[in-house]
């Protein structure tokens, strides 16, 4: 009996090695767009003749697709305050699937809902991709309560034959830039970090509670702090606060707090991006923040070279770099004379790669030109 999800597969799999999206796959075999995503997800196999044409189109054998040989996969995972995002990866790069679950701290959710987080995207790869041998995890938070040893030893109990290592997203932005002693993480946290002979010093990375360094959740919770003043002190009300009353349909900040407080960090967090809207408008308390935000990053910075004396060289990763990295290294290098290298691929790249070097510490030229090559087009 044919598998038409293997089937799908398989034809997933040669059409991102072309670099081809499911629209112009489809222009180039005169179907619908809808026949070629039914086919990958199968729901619909392809009949007898295009199987043929897919065949011919590939420059493979019929029975490439129809009784595909089992090929060695890896699973890159990079989790952190927001979401967790897993990626299933050819030996060469390749992306053949993609998605997101929700936020992975163990530090935010507690080491069992972290387990639960990456234990359910690692079955959900294996259900459809059985090769997979290799795992690595780069999950924020977990480099104290050994907490790296509790989701090892799980995982490794839970997945007896897979090889699976779990260590800091550190890893996972350091891997995109191996020159780089130095990385600078701004997601919904915020964390400076030196790497050393003897494993890591950190700068920042005190946890929500206590930063107040550059993260979405400061800009974030700095973009509220700021229409509530507004509000209470009968001040003219900046862009920022005509922003949130329109995102949270209230005419009175304040009306929302208890929303705002059940939707925690990660919500708190998303509210960075209308100050980045505003800065984008001109508006000087949106100005403001920011500088003040990338200035106080740019302070961890200097004391971590200073401190260890390592090239004044940083590799950045994380949500705020990734979507407003123009911004804020613009506003950091007033204060800073250390080289921030934006990477071309998202931290998920790193966690992929991390997973490659543990089957042969090797990774081929190609890998990351055709990561890159499939990510932009994954979700299409």
């Amino acid at each position: 009996m044919l598998d038409v999800l293997q089937i799908g597969a398989q034809i997933k799999k040669f059409r991102k090695s072309r670099g081809l999206t499911q629209q112009s796959f489809a222009d180039e075999l005169h179907v619908s767009f809808q026949a070629v995503s039914n086919w990958e997800r199968g729901i619909a196999p392809p009949d007898l003749e295009n199987i043929i044409r897919i065949a011919a189109f590939f420059g493979v054998l019929v029975d490439d697709l129809l009784l595909p040989k089992d090929e060695e996969l890896i699973l890159g995972i990079d989790g952190g305050g927001t979401k967790t995002a897993f990626a299933v990866v050819t030996l060469d790069g390749h992306i053949l699937e993609y998605f997101v679950y929700g936020e992975s701290n163990p530090n935010d959710i507690g080491a069992q809902n972290t387990l639960n987080i990456i234990s359910g995207g690692i079955t959900e790869a294996l259900k459809k991709y059985s090769s997979i041998s290799t795992v690595f995890c780069g999950i924020a938070g977990v480099t104290s309560g050994g907490q790296i040893e509790y989701l090892t030893q799980e995982l490794r109990r839970k997945y007896p034959n897979k090889k699976i290592v779990v260590n800091s997203d550190y890893e996972n932005i350091f891997a995109m830039d191996e020159a780089s002693q130095i990385a600078i993480i701004s997601g919904t946290g915020s964390v400076v970090c030196v790497r050393t002979e003897n494993g890591y010093a950190r700068f920042g990375g005190w946890g929500y509670l206590f930063d107040k360094a550059g993260s979405a959740y400061d800009i974030g919770r700095e973009a509220i702090f700021t229409a509530l003043q507004e509000e209470t002190f009968g001040k003219s009300y900046s862009l920022i606060s005509k922003l949130l009353q329109k995102e949270l349909k209230v005419p009175i900040i304040r009306d929302a707090l208890g929303s705002i407080y059940n939707g925690g960090k990660p919500y708190i967090a998303s509210f960075s991006r209308i100050v980045f809207e505003a800065y984008e408008n001109g508006d000087v308390t949106a100005i403001n923040i920011i500088d003040d935000n990338a200035k106080r990053l740019a302070e961890l910075l200097n004391c971590a070279v200073d401190t260890y004396g390592v090239p004044p060289r940083a590799i950045s990763g994380g949500g705020m770099f990734e979507h407003y990295g123009e911004i804020m290294l613009r506003h950091m290098s007033k204060y800073t004379d250390v080289e921030i290298i934006a990477p071309k691929c998202p931290p998920i790249y790193g966690a992929c790669r991390q997973s490659r070097k543990l089957i042969d510490n090797n990774v081929p030229l190609e890998f990351c030109q055709n990561f890159i090559k499939s990510y932009m087009g994954v979700e299409k």
